[in-house]
């Protein structure tokens, strides 16, 4: 129900006034993140040409805060992944 590939972290003009980037801009502030949904649901996978329902909704909501743990507890992992991503997309 996620998909990486669609996520995008360029600034955009049209969004510099957005909170995520005034917080970047003004404190630094490197993670900041916005989840979005739609109500058609995922266009591939397992579940694709489904609508989203409420246990969809909430299991990324719990793999997203399971993510954030791991992303604060777990440095060693955390580096292994920022490495992969770099070397997937430079």
């Amino acid at each position: 129900m996620f998909c990486f590939e669609g996520c995008c972290f360029g600034i955009q003009k049209s969004k510099e006034a957005c909170g995520r980037q005034v917080m970047w801009r003004e404190f630094n502030l490197i993670n900041s993140y916005t989840l979005e949904s739609s109500f058609m649901g995922p266009n591939r996978g397992v579940n694709s040409n489904m609508h989203f329902n409420m246990k969809m909704l909430k299991a990324v909501g719990r793999d997203f805060c399971q993510t954030m743990v791991d992303f604060v507890m777990n440095s060693d992992l955390t580096a292994k992944i920022l490495a992969e991503l770099k070397v997937r997309y430079p």
